[in-house]
């Protein structure tokens, strides 16, 4: 729009006019709608990854421990560490592989449905319904990249495992014991509360450097995603106290549900769901995600409606719109 005035203004010389871009200052109205809508679907993308490399981390880890013996078989046969890498790694990318496929294809019919319903034949204008090239390379990268952090762990308890323990069928892979280990002058072990720690300082510096530097420079869509960061660290930061009152709850659970069986009976489960914590940990873990996806998309999507209902109360309720101005 301003492509075009610009010439027309150049064009008139130096004489006394002005502009009025009252369609430029309706479009600049709903330019905050769309810039939380982008906000929106990249909160959700994020969500949508985590809880994907949790669920492939899952599926591998229970595909590791189940298939112990098939694996130290093929060790002892003579497959080395790369050999069972690549193994994971197939595994990882063959859960991965169908649904970038199914996406890829589902997407045209998809983007069609959303234009026929945004733009019509009177617009004279229809986008294509193929992706871009931008949404196909991050797609492809979103789709190598959850595969590779999902495997990780996985592939260091399959090579961690002991050849002798593996092969050694009347031994349960399960233990309702915990195991203990003080090690002093480890470095090792420092290395996550440190990288933990540095992201934790890094997100409250920047939250305190740019949330003021949007408010001072008007930067909306600054101000927008800080505050959806601060939303996605309240989140994350729930699901984490939750998990740590993981065994409470459970413990709660046994003597609330089953108050009617033997003590020996709650003795039991409570004992299974001590050998099985990692698993229900995990989980646990998805299950806040996902429940806190729904709620975060629900919550946004009514205060969107909201505010674009609010918009169009105060647009001028005719097609023309007749006005004086004087000097």
């Amino acid at each position: 729009m301003l492509g075009y005035l610009y010439p027309i203004t150049t064009y008139l010389g130096l004489y006394n006019i002005g502009t009025n871009l009252t369609l430029l200052f309706q479009m600049q109205t709903y330019s905050l709608a769309v810039s939380f809508i982008g906000l929106i679907f990249d909160v959700l993308l994020l969500i949508f990854i985590v809880v994907a490399c949790l669920l492939i981390y899952s599926l591998l880890l229970i595909s590791v421990e189940t298939k112990t013996f098939e694996i130290a078989v093929m060790r002892l046969v003579g497959l080395n560490k790369g050999g069972l890498i690549s193994l994971i790694m197939t595994q990882a990318a063959l859960f991965v592989i169908p649904a970038v496929v199914v996406g890829f294809i589902f997407s045209v019919p998809s983007i069609w449905f959303i234009y026929s319903m945004l733009f019509t034949e009177d617009l004279g204008y229809m986008p294509s319904i193929l992706p871009g090239w931008y949404a196909s390379i991050q797609a492809l990268i979103i789709g190598i990249f959850i595969p590779l952090l999902s495997s990780i762990v996985p592939i260091k308890r399959a090579i961690s495992k002991n050849l002798t323990d593996a092969l050694n069928t009347q031994r349960s892979a399960k233990s309702a014991g915990l195991l203990v280990t003080f090690t002093d002058n480890d470095s090792n072990n420092l290395i996550p509360y440190i990288l933990f720690g540095s992201i934790t300082v890094l997100f409250g510096i920047s939250i305190y450097y740019f949330l003021p530097l949007g408010l001072l420079t008007m930067n909306i869509g600054m101000v927008l995603g800080i505050f959806i960061a601060i939303l996605m660290g309240m989140l994350l930061g729930l699901t984490l106290f939750v998990t740590n009152l993981q065994s409470f709850i459970e413990i709660l659970q046994v003597y609330v549900f089953f108050f009617w069986e033997r003590k020996s009976m709650r003795a039991l489960l409570r004992k299974n769901l001590i050998a099985h914590k990692s698993t229900n940990k995990m989980t646990s873990i998805i299950y806040a995600l996902t429940l806190g996806c729904v709620i975060f998309l629900c919550v946004s999507l009514n205060l969107l409606i909201k505010s674009i209902d609010n918009l169009s109360v105060n647009l001028p309720g005719s097609d023309i719109v007749v006005t004086d101005y004087q000097n």
